[in-house]
């Protein structure tokens, strides 16, 4: 993909002489985006027929273009595909910040450096340097618009690896760094509305991880695979996943936090079948195992799991058992520890707590942080938000029309119709 545009075209070099270009500050967003009317252009479209294709006006695209406007990320992967490129080289040629392009070389299959071209060790150094860059950006932007780069590396580079491996590359190594970056594209296909394949790539993910023999990142599965479960109304299932975790995790080093999360599962599914007295005692270990696991060197390939992400389950269950003060309290400590590149958790906070402000009777205070979560939104692709917002738009179109609500109702009616159903029921679980 880095042969797109002029050639021998230096835009870092343009920058570097002329310190009043557009772009001179570090953005550079209108000279990049020569490269996508190059594109337009070489494919055959005008303007107005590339319009047409997106179902927007000639002057959307010529914004596009000059670098005053970005397509919204819901409209990217359909111009991604009108114009011939990944979505990781879609968003390289709309520009964005240094870690962006990072990713967007990381992952966009003519850009990166095909594990079959390296050996040994780079192999899987190469599979979880990928898969940090790609969890930085899918808190930032949501799992939607990565999502189908990841699917194409997990087929075109992984796959490849798992049926003839490079020489001197450790077998279980490089099932662990499968079955890890597999975890990651169910959690991007969960993001992006589509539990089917998100269940699929978890199951997938698990028997990866015990096929490499890696207790901690098979217990890691069974933490995403309760949380599936919760979310597709299966709180039985999910304790039960939960607690096959907990017996994978207790065989492993550097678990701690793992295992804090899969308690913090294990009440959530319990808070959905009402039992309340096992609920918080699956909070309270939670709790007491991630405050004495600050000093441990977590396992490789585990996902994160802190403070802000127990609050953040935790006022999910206080919610469902209708203590209204405690789940505030949570919600309120998420949306004040999560700042900076965790824009989708603090958008699921803020949404947590519109819900517990409808429940307390405080209609205008909910709708006022929902519209807030709606001008976030704009910036994430996630079909998940996008369906949580829509379902408190249900429940404040029946509240007296003030001004808040009114406001909400109009930002709501703004986004995009994304889809965010939960179509992942039928399958059974690995466990």
């Amino acid at each position: 993909m880095a042969s797109l545009g002029k050639p021998g075209l230096d835009l870092g070099k343009r920058q570097r002489d002329d310190p009043g270009a557009i772009g001179a500050d570090g953005d550079g967003m209108a000279v990049r985006r020569q490269s996508l009317a190059e594109r337009r252009e070489a494919l055959g479209y005008t303007q107005e027929t590339l319009a047409q294709e997106m179902g927007v006006d000639r002057s959307t695209v010529a914004r596009w273009e000059r670098g005053v406007q970005s397509p919204q990320p819901w409209m990217r992967p359909t111009l991604a595909k009108a114009l011939q490129l990944t979505p990781a080289s879609l968003a390289a040629m709309l520009g964005g910040s240094a870690p962006d392009r990072a990713l967007a070389s990381a992952v966009a299959p003519g850009d990166a450096a095909r594990l079959s071209d390296l050996d040994g060790a780079e192999v899987v150094d190469s599979i979880f340097t990928t898969a940090q860059d790609l969890q930085i950006a899918d808190r930032r932007i949501g799992g939607g618009a990565l999502y189908p780069s990841v699917a194409h590396y997990l087929t075109q580079q992984i796959g490849p690896q798992l049926m003839s491996p490079s020489h001197g590359v450790s077998v279980p190594r490089l099932f662990a760094a499968a079955a890890s970056v597999t975890e990651i594209a169910g959690w991007m296909a969960h993001d992006s509305g589509n539990d089917a394949n998100a269940r699929r790539y978890f199951d997938r993910a698990f028997r990866l991880a015990m096929a490499g023999d890696d207790r901690a990142l098979a217990a890691n599965s069974c933490a995403s695979m309760a949380h599936l479960a919760i979310e597709l109304r299966q709180p039985h299932d999910a304790v039960r996943i939960a607690v096959e975790g907990l017996g994978q995790a207790t065989a492993a080093y550097g678990t701690s936090r793992l295992v804090a999360r899969l308690h913090t599962m294990r009440a959530r599914g319990l808070a959905l079948i009402g039992d309340r007295a096992g609920c918080s005692k699956a909070l309270e270990d939670a709790e007491s195992i991630l405050d004495e696991a600050t000093a441990e060197q977590p396992a490789q390939w585990i996902a994160a799991f802190d403070e802000a992400s127990l609050a953040s389950e935790a006022a999910l269950c206080f919610l469902q058992l209708a203590e209204l003060d405690e789940a505030e309290r949570r919600a309120r400590e998420v949306i004040r520890l999560r700042s900076g590149d965790r824009v989708r958790s603090r958008t699921f906070a803020q949404l947590t707590l519109a819900n517990v402000l409808v429940h307390a009777g405080r209609v205008d205070e909910a709708a006022a942080i929902g519209h807030e979560a709606c001008s976030t939104t704009v910036s994430l692709s996630s079909a998940r938000v996008v369906h949580q917002l829509r379902a408190l738009g249900g429940v404040l179109s029946l509240a007296p029309r003030s001004r808040q609500v009114s406001s909400f109702l109009a930002a709501l009616a703004g986004l995009s119709a994304t889809s965010g159903e939960h179509n992942g029921a039928v399958s059974s679980w690995p466990v």
